[in-house]
């Protein structure tokens, strides 16, 4: 059985996400997640509109290049934890977002929750749920890398 690599599995989730419209290799991004798994966007997007979404991985495909259509994009990690019991896990990735359109820079901080399970042979993820810091929501200290 190989062993859970949770740092791999957010680098390969940023490095994805991370790249300029068009180019992204979802497949790569795909092959981390369990057939049947959900993603759930929660919070304030970017413009500070509200935004709750449970969705497929085609249907978050969808929405992130429609989202993310003429901007550069980069999500970096910079806080991680992972809890591991038998086949199951929990990481808990704290990431910083740098949307770029036009000349109009937002930068953003947010956590991301994954959930895991070793089934077929491999780690998988079963649903990632996250959400982004706003006014009186604020990533706790303890929760970020020190730098």
């Amino acid at each position: 059985m190989p062993a859970l690599d949770s740092r791999a599995i957010m680098k390969t989730h940023y490095d994805v996400i991370s790249q300029p419209c068009g180019a992204r290799d979802w497949d790569a991004l795909r092959e981390l997640y369990h057939p049947r798994a959900t993603m759930t966007r929660t919070g304030v997007a970017i413009e500070s509109l509200p935004t709750d979404q449970c969705m497929t991985f085609d249907e978050y495909v969808e929405n992130a290049e429609a989202c993310l259509a003429g901007a550069i994009f980069k999500e970096f990690e910079i806080g991680h934890d992972c809890a591991q019991f038998g086949a199951v896990a929990q990481i808990r990735s704290t990431y910083e977002t740098v949307y770029l359109v036009g000349d109009r820079e937002i930068r953003a901080r947010g956590v991301n929750f994954l959930t895991l399970a070793r089934l077929d042979g491999r780690w998988q993820i079963i649903t990632i749920a996250w959400d982004n810091e706003r006014a009186g929501l604020t990533i706790p200290d303890e929760w970020l890398d020190e730098a």
